[in-house]
């Protein structure tokens, strides 16, 4: 049996209704989520976490439009998964503001269940594309107009990487390296620009040019680590709806 993935959630509301069905409910398909009331929090998490999905009660008091809104323009979670509980008229305006699907209120087990399983795919398909895998990897990186730094890579997604270097980093500038994968198949270059930094030395580079046979390589590479996010199953309670 195929293993369940493990996902980041947030639950916006102070419904009790709506939060003993949905916790259930994002319990069932592996969806570790924390349940907030207060705007601010939302606002702070969907602004500095990755979360894989974000569930906003639209009959909140607090501007639920806003919280979207903010999600959407963050970095972390701009192509995030955005689930709108509705009340009957206010699924346009969920819509246009930037959630990809919704559960009409008042929603049971059934009705709740449906609707996620629908977009648990949308999840899973994200999550893929922004996945990191964790690595070890020592590098040379040869900063634009500057010396080379030492450092290792921790992490390395499609689209970026997260080093670790003895020196700080300066956000905005351009980073050139080469390293090998490491199951050994081939040294990949890229060229990135690091757009987040701290005073420690860690800087996150997002790629800008990589050779397309190298490209390839890395996505090969990153396919077979996260082979268990394609093989992720159903969650067995929701299988009755695969077919309907």
């Amino acid at each position: 049996m195929t293993s369940q993935i493990r996902l980041d959630g947030l639950l916006f509301s102070n419904d009790v209704q709506v939060l003993g069905v949905m916790n259930q409910v994002l319990g069932k398909f592996a969806i570790e989520t924390e349940t907030c009331s207060e705007l601010t929090t939302a606002l702070d998490a969907v602004t500095h976490r990755r979360l894989d999905a974000i569930i906003v009660d639209w009959g909140e008091t607090h501007d639920p439009a806003r919280i979207v809104r903010s999600a959407r323009k963050s970095s972390p979670n701009g192509s995030s998964t955005i689930v709108a509980l509705v009340d009957v008229g206010s699924e346009t305006h969920a819509l246009l503001v930037g959630a990809n699907f919704m559960i009409h209120k008042p929603a049971d087990m059934e009705h709740a269940g449906r609707c996620m399983r629908a977009a648990y795919g949308t999840i899973l398909q994200n999550r893929r594309r922004a996945a990191r895998v964790p690595v070890d990897i020592p590098v040379k990186a040869k900063v634009v107009d500057a010396e080379v730094v030492e450092a290792r890579i921790s992490d390395i997604s499609l689209g970026g990487l997260a080093l670790q270097c003895q020196r700080p980093l300066r956000v905005g500038c351009e980073v050139l390296t080469h390293f090998d994968l490491p199951n050994g198949s081939r040294s990949i270059r890229i060229t990135g620009k690091v757009v987040n930094a701290n005073s420690s030395g860690r800087a996150g580079i997002r790629f800008s040019f990589c050779p397309e046979e190298d490209l390839e390589s890395l996505e090969a590479w990153l396919a077979d680590e996260l082979a268990k996010l394609e093989k992720a199953e159903m969650p067995s309670e929701y299988g009755q709806y695969l077919s309907d």
